[in-house]
């Protein structure tokens, strides 16, 4: 049994519009689990998935922030309560230490072992180092869990996965060491990474980089980045395997406002995990529920 979380930075759940890049952009392989794109006209239980509509507010007035929003998604705590605010960027720091002890990645450890997918070069690390940029909730919580840090290396074989999910940034980076590969082959290769772990996190903050217009990627390539993603993965997982998808909050889903949204935001589930995470209402449910898919019988 594998656990796939995918997650996806800045999208929210809503209707179709021409604002809305998840309605003006096909999405075959979506469309094929769910009956439709990514929207909150597919919210409910299909043949081979699971779509849910699940609140990142917590009833706190304000936008819903990415801080206090992966915080809960990842340590399945309330952390816009416990701040009593919504906080931007990064954790706050005293909710860290939480975030690295109840993690879904440490608390996979209890019924076998859990990696991060992703792919991180000497120029992350030197930023963190000299302090240009901060450590995210991801990064946090693969360290509380103690797993190992994947790289340039890793990217090349096919063992990791870089954040923009086709590795054009890290092939500008390393143009002899990486090359660009196909949406659909890196899930591909995420469900083949997935399938030696309980759990394995992989995070793309592209649609909140796109959403915020701090990327000239079109957004209907983004969409269809993600749709291929799925489907690579899906057409890869053995039966036993589960996806999770899910956001920390709206934004690229309303592109005429690069501001964040108040949307629910989605959580589409296929396979097993199905059972277990129907009852999911809003986003620091979902590590419990996972932790829940994660015990044996």
């Amino acid at each position: 049994m594998a656990i796939i979380f995918v997650f996806i930075d800045g999208i929210g759940l809503t209707t179709a519009s021409n604002d809305n890049p998840f309605a003006t952009t096909a999405m075959p392989y979506m469309q094929s689990l769910i009956g439709g794109p990514l929207l909150s006209d597919a919210v409910g239980q299909h043949r081979q998935a699971l779509l849910l509509a699940v609140d990142a507010c917590f009833s706190v007035p304000g936008l819903p922030q990415s801080g206090t929003g992966q915080t809960a998604l990842f340590a399945g705590i309330d952390a816009v309560g416990l701040v009593q605010r919504h906080q931007s960027h990064f954790p706050p720091t005293a909710l860290q230490q939480t975030l690295r002890e109840r993690s879904v990645l440490r608390r996979a450890l209890v019924h076998g072992s859990s990696t991060f997918a992703n792919a991180f070069d000497g120029g992350f690390w030197e930023a963190i180092a000299t302090r240009k940029i901060r450590k995210s909730a991801s990064v946090i919580a693969a360290e509380g869990a103690d797993v190992r840090f994947r790289g340039i290396a890793e990217l090349a074989t096919g063992q990791a996965l870089s954040w923009d999910i086709t590795n054009d940034v890290m092939q500008a980076r390393h143009p002899d060491r990486v090359q660009t590969i196909d949406a659909y082959d890196a899930g591909v290769n995420l469900a083949r990474l997935a399938q030696g772990h309980v759990m394995t996190l992989y995070e793309t903050f592209l649609t909140d980089l796109v959403g915020h217009g701090r990327s000239n990627i079109d957004a209907g390539t983004v969409v269809t980045r993600i749709d291929r993603l799925i489907g690579g993965i899906v057409a890869t997982m053995r039966p036993q395997d589960s996806l999770v998808m899910s956001s920390d909050h709206g934004n690229f889903e309303c592109q005429s406002d690069p501001s964040h949204t108040r949307n629910p935001v989605p959580l589409l589930v296929v396979g097993p995990a199905c059972d277990t995470l129907h009852e999911v209402r809003d986003i620091s449910n979902i590590a419990d529920a996972l932790e829940r898919v994660m015990r044996p019988e």
